[in-house]
């Protein structure tokens, strides 16, 4: 019974929204899509042994990047490892390619050490990650952002973001992850 009453305030939200402008029509889309993940990610996470691996990846028009991948065992954080690059030679401004290169600054941090380096995405579970989303970043006024949810193909969180109306380069606000990946036990051991 729940679950329909949620499935139809969703859909009467969502309604409400597409007959507006498009910007909320996107943060109601995403806020449907937000659940359907979130419940889909409360049935896996256990049957999974809360055990997984993701990377938060960032990129700028201008060349720059960073990947920060965490590392959780039952449900606790047990590592972040952490690289930040530049794609270009500012001596010679030319275009390496990823494989190329220059690497910034990178860090791995154990258990006992997380978040102890300022830069690089926080040491959380993917639990955090779904309550930031909400609380962060589809939230936001729709009448001036674009709002963006999108899940992989298991339904687990991969884009939570927004873009203020008329910025041009490097305006993403959110999480975006590059790689998710269960974790087998018996292979840590």
């Amino acid at each position: 019974m729940k679950k329909k009453f949620v499935a139809l305030t969703l859909s009467l939200l969502a309604f409400i929204y597409l007959s507006c402008d498009g910007n909320r029509a996107t943060k109601a889309e995403s806020l449907i899509d937000y659940r359907i993940s979130l419940d889909q990610w409360n049935n896996l996470k256990d049957s999974n042994g809360n055990s997984y691996k993701y990377t938060i990846s960032t990129r700028s028009v201008f060349g720059s990047g960073t990947n920060t991948t965490i590392t959780v065992i039952n449900g606790i954080v047990f590592s972040r490892v952490h690289e930040s690059y530049s794609l270009f030679n500012e001596d010679t401004g030319h275009y390496l390619g990823f494989e190329n290169r220059i690497v910034l600054e990178n860090f791995t941090e154990n258990k006992t050490a997380l978040n102890t380096h300022a830069s690089g995405a926080p040491a959380i579970t993917i639990d955090n990650l779904y309550d930031s989303c909400l609380r962060e970043y589809l939230s936001v006024d729709a009448s001036d952002n674009k709002v963006v949810f999108n899940y992989d193909s298991n339904d687990i969180i991969k884009d939570c973001y927004y873009i203020p109306d008329g910025c041009m380069d490097d305006c993403t606000v959110g999480i975006k992850l590059s790689n998710f990946e269960w974790l087998d036990l018996s292979d840590l051991k």
